[in-house]
């Protein structure tokens, strides 16, 4: 029931398409149900009708014959007042026609030699047969004519409206298919902005992008198959049993006896299917995040000569996605398509044998070429409904399970994006006893108490896993204070988690240890999504922080493209375009996360430049690996295994002697 759910969050916007769809479906099962009973009647009414019984007539209408200037009329074609003369028969042997003028009607006879052998109570009597000519053929057969011209229109007529059916059944369903894909990706790159930063920590990007591009579409594979599998199938089923009961119901009953073996033997098979399919989705997931890794690391990979060992990783992944695949084809080989088709060539001898045994009469019902081909045709649309289930269960679990991994990341736990204008802040922050844990059991954070008025610059410092970081990804709300954590963060004197994320993070701005720039022009990444900014504006920004040669460097200037990841700039042009993006937004609390850690002394300079005018009017924390960065700060935090350990200016803690003394000696050592 979930996954229907799942299936009509989307189908159900296109519930006209889908009436069209299943409409066009019933249909062509109507037309499917009628073209045999059409060509039975073609076969036995008609061309083999001929051989039915004629009678000597005195009337005269157009199902009347005369040959040899006698008048001959089929026994169906009489009226009820209609009196019939003497019983005469046209016989077939092979290509040749016999016209015999004698009682045939249940006598045993044969045609030997051109003559006619007939059994009776009185013993055998043979009559010489003259064959007919052409022209007489053609002449017995002309009662026929106008009916099988008819026929034959409607056969035509019904292949055309199935091709024109088949044409509208499948524009509806390829259009409701391509919008649901269309919608479900839009949605699920909607849903990135709005997942929590710990989602994305437990799941590698090239999953991600794999569900996106690859998963999506098993939305339209369960729809497309479960439309085969259990409306298409269920018509055939339906329509051939009514021709089968209309044809033969005990035969029809008959058939019922399989449908437990049937059972248990789908069964194994879907549940041994469903075990490989989800196998092969998760495998085929892992190979597009490792194909990921290898991508965007190959330059450290190349450096380390680490190719061979990342090779064979690949390669142990990929030899086992290809063995879940074997293992499937050899399921459907086995028990599957030849085993259908072997069941189909048993149905088409089973069912010649049961109308030989009963001696080609059934119930007083003459068997005929016409009403076994009828009768064998329904059988067969009968095991269509089989090879359905059995061809397309695979792409059905497949589908499910691709589906599925796609709604894991669209019903994954929002953060709350309601947006509210706020005022700006004013800047002042406070961490009052706060402690917290990632994990539930290992604090990261221990009593932290800190408070920052409005407009300070202030300097957080540590060693590595300090908690430097942790404490500004709560600031920033990437992360939340917990039930079994301690303590709250106040921004003007408000808890921050009063807001949403989105309303509390209007007015915060960040810059990071490493660049993210996206598709675009120099400009683009700077006005990121403040369209009223003009060229003007950011032109200034630019050459406020010091960025001007950007301006100069490029013939298009400001609408120079970046290359993918800023390959045609350097990390000092890049962490500008941070800067004046973060100037141009205008936040009142400004964070950089260890901007000058990567770079060299000539453009930390530049940065530091930068810095000086993006600190003007707004709160500053700076993360710093470079203790020269925060030297003028207003006040510098030091960090030591979760605990705030030191506090003060630079002079101050230089004078203290104490961790921030030791770091700051051990950077003016290494100078």
């Amino acid at each position: 029931m979930k996954r229907l759910t799942y299936l009509w969050r989307y189908l159900g916007k296109y519930k006209k398409f889908l009436a069209i769809s299943l409409t066009m479906l019933l249909l062509n099962q109507l037309l499917s149900l009628i073209a045999p009973l059409i060509v039975k009647e073609i076969f036995d009414e008609h061309l083999n009708g001929i051989s039915q019984t004629w009678y000597e007539t005195d009337q005269f209408d157009r199902h009347t014959v005369v040959y040899k200037g006698v008048r001959y009329k089929q026994g169906k074609y009489f009226k009820n007042d209609e009196e019939k003369g003497d019983e005469a028969h046209i016989l077939i042997d092979g290509k040749t026609y016999y016209f015999v003028h004698y009682p045939l009607t249940g006598r045993e006879y044969a045609i030997v030699d051109g003559t006619l052998v007939i059994d009776d109570e009185k013993g055998q009597l043979t009559i010489d047969l003259m064959p007919l000519r052409k022209e007489e053929i053609i002449q017995f057969y002309t009662p026929s004519f106008t009916m099988l011209t008819v026929l034959v229109v409607l056969l035509l007529v019904r292949s055309v409206l199935s091709i024109v059916i088949g044409y509208f059944q499948r524009i509806s369903s390829a259009t409701i298919m391509i919008n649901m894909t269309r919608d479900a990706r839009l949605d699920a790159a909607k849903k990135l902005e709005k997942l929590p930063i710990a989602y994305y920590e437990s799941e590698p990007a090239g999953k991600l992008a794999n569900r996106i591009i690859f998963d999506v579409n098993g939305i339209h594979q369960t729809f497309a198959t479960l439309v085969n599998l259990v409306i298409n199938a269920s018509l055939s089923l339906i329509f051939a049993y009514v021709g089968m009961f209309i044809l033969d119901p005990k035969l029809a009953l008959i058939t019922f006896i399989a449908y437990p073996l049937i059972y248990i033997w789908a069964r194994y098979f879907i549940r041994t299917l469903k075990r490989i399919a989800k196998r092969v989705s998760e495998l085929n997931s892992q190979i597009a995040a490792r194909l990921n890794e290898i991508i965007n690391g190959i330059s450290v990979l190349q450096i380390f000569n680490a190719g061979k060992r990342t090779i064979k990783q690949f390669s142990n992944l990929n030899q086992a996605f290809m063995d879940e695949q074997m293992d499937e084809v050899k399921l459907h080989i086995s028990f599957g398509w030849n085993l259908i088709e072997f069941i189909r060539s048993l149905v088409t001898v089973m069912v010649l044998l049961y109308f030989g045994l009963e001696s080609f009469s059934i119930g007083g019902i003459v068997v005929t070429s016409g009403l076994i081909y009828a009768y064998n045709e329904y059988l067969l649309k009968v095991i269509d409904p089989i090879n359905i289930i059995f061809r397309n269960a695979g792409q059905l679990e497949h589908g499910i399970a691709r589906m599925e991994r796609f709604f894991h990341l669209l019903d994954a736990e929002e953060e709350d994006s309601e947006f509210h204008p706020l005022p700006r802040y004013e800047g002042a922050i406070k961490f009052e006893g706060v402690s917290f844990s990632y994990d539930g059991n290992h604090p990261v954070l221990k009593d932290i108490n800190l408070d920052i008025a409005p407009g300070e610059m202030v300097g957080i410092v540590g060693h590595t896993g300090s908690g430097k970081s942790t404490m500004m990804s709560l600031l920033m709300r990437f992360y939340d204070l917990k039930p079994n954590d301690a303590g709250a963060i106040y921004v003007d004197g408000v808890d921050i988690r009063t807001y949403s994320k989105r309303t509390y993070r209007q007015h915060i701005g960040i810059i990071l240890q490493d660049p993210i720039l996206f598709r675009g022009t120099i400009a683009s990444n700077i006005r990121f999504g403040k369209d009223h900014i003009t060229d003007a504006e950011i032109e200034e920004v630019l050459i406020r922080i010091g960025g001007e040669h950007l301006i100069k460097k490029f013939e298009k200037g400001i609408y120079q493209e970046i290359n993918r990841g800023g390959t045609n700039l350097s990390v000092g042009e890049k962490q500008l375009i941070s800067f004046a993006r973060a100037i141009i937004s205008d936040p009142a609390i400004l964070i950089m996360d260890e901007a000058t850690a990567n770079i060299d002394t000539e453009t930390e300079e530049m940065i530091q430049r930068a810095l000086h005018v993006a600190a003007q009017g707004r709160t500053v924390i700076i993360i710093a690996h470079r203790l020269s960065t925060i030297k003028n700060a207003d006040k510098i935090v030091v960090l030591d295994n979760g605990y705030k350990v030191e506090e003060g200016t630079h002079d101050e803690l230089v004078q203290l002697g104490g961790v921030y003394a030791n770091i700051y000696r051990s950077q003016v050592h290494m100078l």
